[in-house]
């Protein structure tokens, strides 16, 4: 039975690795509590009370006030240099140009900060100290200017740091108050600084330019520590010094799995989150989540963590967010951009979505049960079998994020604008769209990079066949290839696997072509062309598949030519090209090495398996010998083609140790598939064809494949 510790104290107390699943802390007083490790899987923590115990409070507020009394004297050191170049002396000689110039440089060290942040600022000193440094010595003593300007400098910068630094960490462990306490006692250490000006230099001058620098300084100081608590960018540094500092001896949930928990109206100031698993967490109207420790999590982005927090995100801009995971459930995102956010995981549970820009979202295994649809934009999002849309309210969606430039048009669906879903028609339509993988194709199909890429997919996923293909759809430029997938197909790993092969040929091509002639790019464009007309004849059954990959692959150059495979035509493209003569050899050397090393690894597979018993009639092991030999001594095939069909060889030698394995079926039935591809472009009489008529049937008997 989970545990319940609703309304107790406790502070300080370990649970360290414990198992809490379910566990109730509900208006618990958790200050000081270590759950580092622990399992807290839909552990409530409604209205529980986080943060600091009191000694640490008073711990981390001296360091903070101590910092502030520093940020004050190096306020007043500052003024004190400065004023040193405002002395009677240089008054009454009208040597003012070096104080003059050394102020400019604070100002913009103060504006450049206001601006730009911290790091900013210090670059900007060091590149004003640096221009000036030349004109700011005229008249004056250099070694006394250059150290006076020095240490004036410098004491600006350590005092707007620890200024800020001190401030905002008051704020973050005490609050206002101790903030307002902080900047009480930067004034002491500013009057301290402007007391001894006084004392030392006399003048009304000297006096009130002290006292404007000093005063600055410290202002400085403040501001930066505002802007970097109400999560101003510029001034990031200074926010994770503070929030460090207050997180120290605080709650800890690291590396905690809260997974489903429930920190609804709970207070989490000073409350440590790094790595801890946040899986559908709520966070719903939760107190001071900006001043926790959450490292790398959904909660560093702002937007998303005050989303987390109010449930409100009409109309406001998510493009690109990450909210895997997020806890989302009745929130409001009407009309917001959700463009290619990651949503995976997430739970939007009667989320209201309405008018959403879904454009390139990922929503893998997302819970959008009872959400609300209607005109949102699902162009090119992505979903899996695990994306629940059950009971999902909707009447009409869109496709396109623009409308058409010819006709106005943006997909909806249904298409009769008159119409509308009925109940159900939603969570249908998309079934089948659960069950595909969308790849965009750049600038239409690249023949090599599309073969390669097919069969590496046809390798890693055996279910994956040419009949998985559900359209090829022009986009402009691009081409749109729609992949049907198995149910628990991992999508995204079969996206990733396209890219790497397809650009990774893109990238090679490339570099080829940098070396080559115009002449031999033409033939090397030809060639893939003849290659992928052979793969698509060979293993695309339905003629209108073969029609709409072919008319969509628009070769540069002509490919009505004849076989070039020919003795004669290489003969003839070396004598055209004699300089690259050399080159095309020892291309193909390297890749009779590469065959020769394939031979060797395919042979010794083949011979693992057992012999025929009875030697009139052929085993496995001899019919995939006796292909192997026609692939090795076929004339007509490529080099390159050869070792794509001795592969398939040692795929099917893999298959006879265990034939009737489930994934050994699916491998076998691959590797046939890609063979008769490979041979279809062969002319009909030559002798590999003739023996892979005989010698497929027999081998796919034996491996039992259909």
């Amino acid at each position: 039975m989970p545990k319940d510790f609703s309304g107790k104290n406790l502070r300080g107390r370990n649970f360290k690795g414990q198992d809490l699943t379910g566990a109730k802390f509900i208006g618990a007083d958790i200050r000081g509590a270590n759950f580092t490790n622990a399992i807290l899987k839909e552990a409530d923590f409604t209205r529980a009370k986080a943060g600091l115990q009191r000694r640490w409070t008073i711990f981390l507020l001296t360091i903070s006030l101590f910092l502030s009394l520093i940020s004050g004297l190096m306020s007043g050191i500052t003024s004190f240099w400065v004023t040193l170049l405002f002395t009677p002396d240089n008054i009454k000689q009208y040597t003012l140009i070096p104080g003059v110039f050394l102020l400019i440089v604070l100002a913009i060290f103060f504006i450049v900060t206001v601006h730009q942040g911290l790091v900013a600022g210090e670059v900007a000193i060091v590149v004003a100290a640096a221009m000036v440094a030349p004109v700011a010595r005229v008249g004056a003593v250099a070694v006394a200017v250059a150290a006076a300007a020095g240490v004036a400098m410098a004491a600006a910068v350590a005092g707007a740091v620890a200024g800020a630094a001190g401030v905002a960490v008051a704020v973050a462990v005490g609050g206002v108050g101790a903030g307002a306490v902080a900047v009480a006692v930067a004034g002491v250490g500013v009057g301290v600084g402007v007391g001894v000006v006084v004392v030392a230099a006399g003048v009304a001058v000297a006096v009130a330019v002290a006292v404007a620098v000093a005063g600055a300084g410290v202002a400085l100081g403040i501001y930066v520590a505002w802007r970097a608590l109400a999560g101003d960018e510029k001034h990031a540094l200074i926010r994770t010094i503070a929030i460090v500092f207050a997180a120290t001896g605080g709650t800890s949930f690291r590396n905690a799995d809260l997974t489903d928990a429930n920190f609804t109206e709970a207070t989490l100031k000073s409350t440590d989150l790094r790595t801890a698993n946040l899986t559908r967490t709520c966070f719903r109207n939760t107190e001071k989540l900006d001043r926790a420790r959450v490292g790398n999590s959904i909660l560093a982005d702002t937007r998303v963590r005050e989303l987390l927090i109010t449930g409100k995100g009409y109309k406001k801009s998510y493009f690109g967010a990450n909210l895997q995971g997020a806890n989302l459930t009745g929130v409001d995102l009407s009309y917001a951009n959700l463009k290619q956010a990651n949503l995976s995981e997430a739970t939007l549970h009667q989320a209201n979505l309405e008018f959403a820009n879904l454009t390139e979202t990922q929503a893998l295994a997302t819970d959008f049960t009872k959400a609300y649809f209607t005109g949102a934009c699902l162009e090119a999002w992505n979903i899996d079998a695990n994306t629940k849309l059950d009971r999902v309210n909707c009447r009409f969606v869109f496709l396109l994020e623009y409308p058409q430039p010819e006709t106005g048009d943006r997909e909806r669906r249904p298409h009769d604008p008159s119409k509308c879903f009925e109940p159900g028609d939603f969570e249908k339509l998309y079934k089948k769209i659960m069950e595909t993988v969308q790849i965009l194709l750049k600038d239409g199909i690249n023949p090599e990079a599309f073969v390669a890429a097919f069969k590496k997919l046809m390798r890693e996923f055996p279910d994956i066949t040419p009949e998985s293909i559900q359209g090829v759809e022009k986009k402009e430029n691009d081409v749109l290839l729609t992949l049907k997938v198995p149910e628990g197909t991992d999508k995204g790993k079969v996206e990733q696997i396209w890219d790497e092969v397809y650009q990774a040929r893109l990238e090679a091509q490339m570099r080829t072509e940098q070396l080559k002639s115009k002449d031999e790019i033409i033939e090397i464009e030809r060639h893939n062309y003849r290659l992928f007309q052979d793969f698509v004849r060979g293993v695309f059954s339905k003629n209108f598949e073969q029609d709409e990959l072919l008319k969509l692959t628009r070769p540069s150059v002509d490919v009505s030519i004849t076989n070039t495979n020919t003795p004669q035509s290489k003969l003839e493209s070396t004598a055209m090209n004699p300089t690259n003569s050399n080159n095309i050899n020892a291309r193909d050397i390297n890749q009779s090495t590469l065959n020769s090393n394939i031979s060797g690894t395919v042979t010794n597979s083949i011979n693992q398996l057992p012999a025929s018993p009875q030697s009139d009639q052929p085993g496995i092991k001899e019919l995939l010998t006796e292909l192997q030999t026609a692939i090795e001594a076929e004339t007509d095939l490529s080099d390159e083609d050869k070792a794509e069909a001795l592969e398939q060889v040692k795929a099917l030698a893999e298959v006879g140790k265990n034939p009737q394995e489930s994934t050994m079926q699916k491998t076998g039935k691959t590797a046939m598939k890609i063979l008769k591809g490979t041979i279809a472009g062969l002319p009909s009489a030559a002798t590999l064809v003739e023996a892979c008529s005989k010698l497929l049937p027999a081998i796919a008997s034996l491996l039992l494949l259909p």
